[in-house]
């Protein structure tokens, strides 16, 4: 009996030690299962982390980043090589292709220990829609000075945090809230808080207004009739043709008909001196104007027609004058969208503009009574200066702002002038593939 108790014991003792290399081995089996896996997920995010960051760059267009020439190869940092990155506890590489302008492909290497993880990306590229959010009753880059009574009616935003970089009259105020730029001290910046009539913030970042790309401007092709006297144009007299001039003086009434669709109308000189402009049909009408824009007298462009069926391009260097002797009892002489390259606007005596101002422009000046009622005037290189009696109904975006006298400036976010479609700058892309 006690041979068997021997043999009984000694095969416990074997069955025991074979369960427990097994339970060993099986457990080992395991951890290696779940650091294979935290490696591969690991080398995963490398990968997709760092192909999100090539795409916001390549958006951005953020300079010596990750840009493929037409038809070349951009590899960081080189081809076969990785880039360690610290806080990934891994590596990467990038190798970013541009076929032509018009497929890029992104080729993104996550590495983690000795796990490698790729993705590829297809991307199609395209001009995004210039399109700026305008919450504000008035930005400016460098400065903001109100002197006299003048007033602006809604927020006010300042991406400068320099001492005294809103200056504010004694009896002045910014009737809302006001954004100072990143790291700004409000003492230091603002030099009379209490003419503030809401809180003073710091931004977190600086805000960006970039101006959109002026449109290419129509071919000079069949030469068409310049207009002196009044009379009605149809499409058949000015689609496709270049006018070399339109002047108007002595009340002379122009009809452009536009037949229900929307037109082109181009022209070198336009010059209206106590005229009237008038747009028919049931189409819209962009004006494009080579050289010189003058508006003076008892003059109107679409006095009485939808704000949204006129818009005009101004691709001249002389200074854009909406005279002082225009009189309109307070109704606007400019109905629709004005859009310069380059130019000053002027707006004095009692003329206005009702819809948007946009210029890469140095200067927009408005004077004495005018009525400026528009619904943006988005000048981010411009020192915007409002004098006298000065009014704005909408929001004004400037590099420096300044209004004294009684000027006002009223936040509208509910005007009805659309703006312009035009390409923003920089470049957007739709994916194609994800892989």
């Amino acid at each position: 009996m006690g041979k068997y108790a021997i043999i009984l014991v000694s095969a416990l003792i074997f069955s025991v030690i074979s369960y427990s290399h097994a339970l060993q081995n099986a457990l080992f089996s395991s951890n290696a299962r779940t650091v294979q896996t935290f490696s591969e997920n690991q080398a995963y995010n490398i990968a997709q982390s760092a192909a999100t960051i090539v795409i916001n760059h390549l958006r951005n267009n953020i300079a010596g980043s990750f840009q493929a020439e037409k038809d070349d190869i951009f590899a960081f940092p080189s081809l076969e090589g990785f880039h360690d990155w610290e806080e990934m506890h891994g590596a990467y590489n990038i190798i970013v292709s541009n076929y032509g302008d018009t497929l890029y492909t992104v080729q993104s290497t996550g590495r983690f220990e000795d796990t490698i993880y790729r993705t590829d990306i297809g991307l199609i590229p395209f001009s995004p829609v210039w399109n700026p959010l305008i919450d504000q009753a008035v930005h400016a880059e460098e400065n903001i000075t109100l002197t006299g009574s003048a007033i602006i009616g809604g927020h006010a935003t300042i991406n400068s945090i320099l001492t005294n970089a809103v200056h504010l009259g004694s009896s002045t105020r910014i009737d809302s809230s006001l954004f100072i730029g990143p790291g700004g001290n409000p003492d230091n910046v603002v030099n009379n808080k209490n003419r503030v009539g809401g809180e003073i913030y710091v931004l977190p970042k600086k805000l960006e207004y970039p101006l959109p790309i002026f449109p290419n401007f129509p071919p000079f092709a069949l030469p068409g009739e310049s207009i002196y006297t009044t009379r009605t144009i149809t499409p058949s007299n000015y689609e496709h043709r270049y006018i070399p001039e339109i002047h108007l003086s002595g009340n002379a009434q122009l009809t452009i008909d536009t037949e229900g669709q929307d037109r082109i109308l181009h022209v070198g000189v336009f010059n209206i001196q106590s005229g009237d402009v008038h747009i028919i049909g049931g189409g819209s009408i962009d004006i494009y104007v080579e050289m010189t824009v003058d508006m003076a007298g008892n003059s109107s462009v679409n006095k009485n027609g939808n704000i949204n069926d006129l818009f005009m391009y101004y691709r001249g260097i002389d200074d854009v004058d909406l005279a002082e002797d225009i009189d309109f009892g307070g109704t606007t002489i400019f109905n629709g969208t004005f859009v310069s390259e380059k130019a000053r606007v002027i707006l004095r005596g009692t003329g206005g503009i009702q819809g948007n101002v946009i210029t890469g422009g140095s200067n927009i000046l408005i004077r004495g009574n005018a009525e400026a009622i528009s619904r943006l005037i988005y000048a981010p290189y411009a020192y915007v200066e409002l004098e006298g009696t000065a009014r704005i109904r909408g929001a004004v975006i400037s590099d420096r702002f300044y209004a004294q006298g009684n000027a006002r400036i009223t936040y509208d976010p509910d005007f009805d002038a659309d703006l312009p479609i035009m390409e923003g700058q920089g470049l957007d892309f739709s994916i194609l593939y994800w892989n």
